[in-house]
């Protein structure tokens, strides 16, 4: 079967060979196949490439003597790296019947098979290579030992690249796997809390309305009773009262965004009304730090379709964060009109000239709970849900925003939104 070949000493482990690494005979091994009807061929491939390791992973030989045993073998060996496989054997095809069964009907595409015929005319290479998945088509004529190395050390490189790969594959599997039970995991914890904050609604608005409420009467009353002394603590009392109704108020915007449960109720309305509107609400925020605020909106604004009440809290909490955040300086809230891919738009610019904000934490203004201040002493409250809120009511009325900021010298805010929201609908 092997020609001799001055270079055959490189197959053997030979005692006087001391670069040879020597396999201890527990470790993993490489199962290859053998199949072949005559024992000789066995042998001799055994003395050939027997003491030989690739990756160290020695090789560990099972053999077939018939198309029929090699079948059943690989259904027991599944894991089998290499098949070196006769053509002729209890039949003229017998071995390319075991290559076919092998890809087909045991679904084995990984283990690589190498055809060793001494009959090349009764299975012509050409023919072979194209209508079989087998890996290499070897003459036993031409198989010295050194080339016979050659081969299954390929065909192993081979087959642990395969195998790497299909790991990898399976890896990746698994990872979606996990991937899609945590994604149901929290849709299934998100609709929980939408459900909660839904029944829950009714039981916590009641109680703050009255807290708010009795507060606002017994501020009216201390006032004409005279009762001035009482009249810090209830104010606190009332202040509190409305900071919760806000942080009530923003964890239900920030449910209902989360569930895309946002509903739209646009309305016409006059643009200039509604910033005089906002105006009279962020004043007393706005003037408690001795701030001024600046008005640039010109007369002939015109109208708006869109939702009133979205608009109409974005500009609030810019207002108000611009406020809150600047000590002694001017906010400046800036309407123009422009037009932006064929439809007119209106630009809400918001200027301060307070802290300003650093460039990391640009990049997290719009996450939820994150805020400019995180420590736990920070000088500024606030839940950290604002602009969470804002950006999302901007993009779902069909608008953007836009921040630019610098510590110490102020921040500024922009927001386009559509004039008709019936523009943005494809």
């Amino acid at each position: 079967m092997f020609d001799s070949d001055e270079d055959d000493d490189l197959l053997f482990d030979d005692e006087e060979d001391e670069e040879e690494e020597l396999v201890d005979e527990h470790e993993e091994t490489w199962k290859v196949m053998v199949v072949d009807d005559e024992q000789a061929v066995h042998d001799v491939t055994r003395v050939a490439i027997g003491n030989v390791s690739y990756a160290n992973k020695s090789l560990k030989f099972i053999d077939a003597y018939s198309g029929e045993e090699a079948k059943q073998l690989i259904l027991e060996h599944p894991d089998t790296a290499l098949i070196l496989l006769d053509v002729v054997m209890e039949h003229d095809n017998s071995g390319l019947e075991v290559a076919r069964y092998i890809r087909e009907e045991a679904k084995n595409y990984f283990v690589r098979i190498v055809l060793r015929t001494g009959q090349p005319g009764q299975a012509p290479e050409t023919e072979i290579i194209l209508n079989y998945d087998i890996n290499d088509y070897k003459e036993k004529t031409e198989l010295t030992k050194q080339k016979l190395l050659t081969t299954v050390i390929s065909c192993l490189r081979s087959y642990h690249d395969v195998m790497m790969v299909e790991k990898s594959r399976f890896l990746l599997e698994q990872n979606e796997h996990a991937l899609k039970l945590a994604k149901r995991s929290a849709e299934t914890a998100n609709k929980a809390k939408s459900v909660f904050l839904s029944k829950m609604s009714h039981e916590l608005l009641t109680p703050l309305n009255a807290i708010i409420g009795y507060s606002e009467v017994l501020l009216e009353e201390a006032n004409d009773l005279g009762l001035d002394d009482f009249l810090p603590d209830i104010q606190k009392i009332h202040q509190a009262g409305e900071h919760l109704n806000i942080l009530y108020k923003s964890i239900l915007n920030i449910s209902k965004i989360e569930a895309d449960k946002l509903e739209i109720h646009p309305e016409h309305f006059e643009v200039v009304m509604l910033i005089n509107e906002v105006v009279k609400s962020v004043t007393p925020t706005i003037e408690k730090n001795n701030n001024t605020l600046k008005i640039e909106c010109p007369s002939d604004m015109g109208k708006m379709y869109t939702d009133r009440n979205m608009v109409c809290q974005i500009l609030s909490c810019l207002l108000n964060n611009a406020g809150k955040f600047t000590h002694q300086g001017e906010v400046v809230l800036n309407i123009q009109n422009q037009q932006e891919n064929g439809i007119d738009v209106i630009v809400f610019s918001v200027l301060d000239t307070g802290i300003g904000i650093n460039t990391n934490q640009l990049n997290n203004i719009f996450q939820p709970f994150k805020q400019i201040d995180d420590s736990t002493t920070r000088e500024y409250d606030g839940a950290g849900l604002g602009l969470v809120i804002v950006k999302s009511y901007c993009e779902t009325l069909g608008g953007n925003i836009f921040v630019n900021s610098k510590v110490g010298k102020g921040s500024s805010f922009t927001i386009h939104i559509p004039i008709n929201i019936l523009d943005t609908v494809q």
